[in-house]
């Protein structure tokens, strides 16, 4: 990052030690930077001074990092804010995402990983001054100017993605089967939406919001998810709930990719037929992008192999899906999608042996 002395930083964290080890860096990097032990004094300096980004724990006396973060964005809308946490509160982080964080770090903290979201954040804030002082600029310095702006919009659509990809870790942490699972999701989503003719911008938020589908799976206890023979009735509907709870997490937020997500949380277990849960929506009535993974997501469910079941043949799958087994039928699927299933499914089988 160019120009670090220009740029600004507010630390926010109650521990001491924090506070001089994440001031440590910030001068080491050259960065000018101010340190709070709580969230009262750090909005007194928010008042005296312009600050490029602002670090602050989720967990802090008198006022926590959330009040804190809910008091500046709506007081400072542009400036970006990390928050730090630990694994066990990964809940409040995605909170703190909702309501507009930047992005969040895990404690401990990773000094390269750490730095890597604090230049993230620095170009950021410098996007969002270009863009603002844009008018401003002299006749010259156009051509350059707007190939800056350019290039940190491309940057601010990437971290968007990265951010996407982190919640995604949430999930994949409980359950050491889901990162391929959710990997497969993403591509078999972008293979179908292609085929049904869908717009280049749905194709490439389904992609990335695909990968969230199973969010919710946070708030279900390890012993009913991670559970390796059958579910007892009272536990599949726990696990039912498992869609209102993405959705909880989810909604609420300004980013179109998100926005996707939080509507295909909730949907994705819902069938054209009606039969589906939680809310029994049928037909057009469920939203085009959970029609699509709805297909993609049992494809996946019945060929990978879980603690519970064995790994089905390609072919097997295939006929189950689209002829039906009893439990699954083609009448739970959009005929549309399935219709163009049946034409891409060796592509599905291709992408599944590319990404076990």
């Amino acid at each position: 990052m160019n120009d670090n002395k220009k740029m600004h930083v507010l630390i926010v964290d109650d521990d001491i030690n924090v506070r001089e080890s994440l001031s440590a860096i910030m001068g080491f990097r050259g960065y000018d930077y101010i340190a709070c032990e709580n969230g009262a004094k750090a909005l007194v300096w928010l008042e005296k001074r312009r600050f490029d980004v602002m670090i602050s724990d989720i967990k802090m006396p008198w006022l926590s990092g959330i009040e804190l973060l809910n008091i500046v964005k709506k007081k400072y809308p542009e400036l970006p804010v990390i928050i730090m946490t630990g694994y066990t509160d990964l809940e409040n982080a995605v909170s703190a995402i909702n309501i507009g964080a930047f992005d969040f770090a895990l404690k401990p903290l990773t000094a390269e990983l750490f730095l890597n979201s604090v230049e993230k954040a620095l170009v950021h804030s410098k996007a969002l001054y270009l863009e603002k002082n844009y008018k401003a600029t002299l006749e010259k310095e156009v051509t350059i100017k707007t190939r800056e702006l350019t290039d940190a919009l491309k940057t601010i659509k990437n971290i968007n993605i990265e951010i996407t990809k982190k919640m995604t870790a949430a999930a994949e942490y409980r359950d050491s089967d889901t990162g391929e699972h959710i990997v497969r999701i993403g591509l078999y989503t972008k293979v179908l939406s292609e085929e049904l003719k869908m717009s280049s911008d749905f194709i490439e938020e389904i992609s990335f919001a695909s990968q969230l589908h199973d969010i919710g799976k946070i708030g279900i206890p390890d012993n009913i998810l991670l559970k390796t023979c059958g579910l007892t009735f009272e536990e599949f509907e726990v696990i039912k709930k498992h869609p209102i709870i993405g959705h909880s997490i989810l909604t609420g937020s300004t980013y179109k990719m998100i926005q996707m997500a939080a509507s295909i949380a909730l949907n994705h277990h819902e069938r054209w037929d009606g039969s589906g849960y939680p809310n029994n929506l049928k037909g057009e009535e469920i939203p085009i992008e959970a029609r699509i993974i709805n297909i993609c997501d049992q494809f996946d469910a019945l060929i990978m192999r879980r603690p519970y079941k064995p790994a089905l043949p390609a072919g097997k799958v295939v006929e189950i899906i689209t002829t039906g087994d009893g439990r699954t039928i083609p009448q739970h699927f959009d005929p549309a999608v399935l219709t163009a299933f049946k034409r891409v499914y060796k592509l599905f089988i291709d992408i599944y042996e590319k990404n076990q």
